[in-house]
């Protein structure tokens, strides 16, 4: 795993660390950087001693959002292109069988706080900012505001973030669901790698298996789920790391 010119990649083995950077623009997302994650993503997901991937930002900011000026000029066709781009790089965070960590730090707006809500867990630093402010310039949210927030903290907590644009704290995010721990700024990413770390330690089978039940469950009755649930719970019984961690815990008990 390399870097690229908007991602700094970093191979923690088991963990993966992906740092969204554009100096000077608060890590604004071009198309460029959302390519290059795209392919990050896929790659980490294909990678047999990746555990886990945290997604964070250069600098002491996680994103500011969309790059506005890279598509401003490029009316109805060019916008649509590059709200899709942004909606490939969300679907390859949801269909990626590893755990993915959002860090969100400083500013963490728009279409980068986006990405984020489709991450499996989001923790943020204390001085965070967060926010979704796309009304404040005429458009709705490009990568999943308007579809994944609301599951997230509620109808009417996500339209109070998308109508009124307002920054929330991270103590405020936490409150309402849409950040899952805080931390101080000096200690978040310590946290996330122990956090991460504890995942990556888990079987990865039942780990990959767990991720999907519940994202897919999403979408499922609650009949039709259960009987998914259960479909994977016989199946991780055909594993030998299954088999060999429930003998051990009953040697254990004996």
């Amino acid at each position: 795993m390399k870097s690229t010119p908007h991602i700094l990649a970093t191979d923690e083995k088991p963990l993966a660390i992906l740092k969204l950077r554009n100096p000077g623009k608060i890590n604004a997302i071009n198309e460029e950087m959302a390519r290059e994650l795209i392919s990050l993503i896929k790659e980490c997901d294909q990678d047999s001693s990746c555990m886990a991937i945290i997604i964070g930002g250069d600098g002491g900011n996680f994103s500011s959002g969309a790059d506005i000026e890279g598509f401003s000029g490029r009316g109805p066709e060019g916008a649509l292109a590059f709200h899709a781009l942004l909606n490939e790089v969300v679907r390859a965070i949801r269909s990626c069988a590893k755990p993915v960590i959002a860090v969100l730090e400083g500013y963490s707006l728009g279409g980068g706080l986006e990405i984020a809500e489709s991450c499996d867990m989001r923790i943020a630093s204390e001085d965070a900012k967060i926010g979704q402010p796309e009304i404040n310039i005429g458009i709705n949210a490009g990568a999943g505001g308007n579809v994944v927030l609301p599951k997230l903290v509620g109808r009417g907590r996500a339209l109070y973030m998308i109508l009124t644009g307002r920054k929330l704290s991270a103590k405020e995010a936490v409150e309402f669901g849409l950040v899952d721990f805080s931390f101080p700024a000096g200690s978040v990413w310590k946290e996330v790698r122990n956090i991460a770390l504890e995942i990556a330690s888990k079987p990865p089978a039942t780990v990959r298996l767990a991720k999907m039940l519940v994202n897919n469950s999403e979408d499922m009755s609650v009949n039709s789920a259960l009987d998914f649930e259960a479909a994977a719970f016989s199946l991780l019984f055909s594993t030998d790391e299954t088999k060999k961690r429930i003998q051990k815990f009953l040697n254990g008990k004996k």
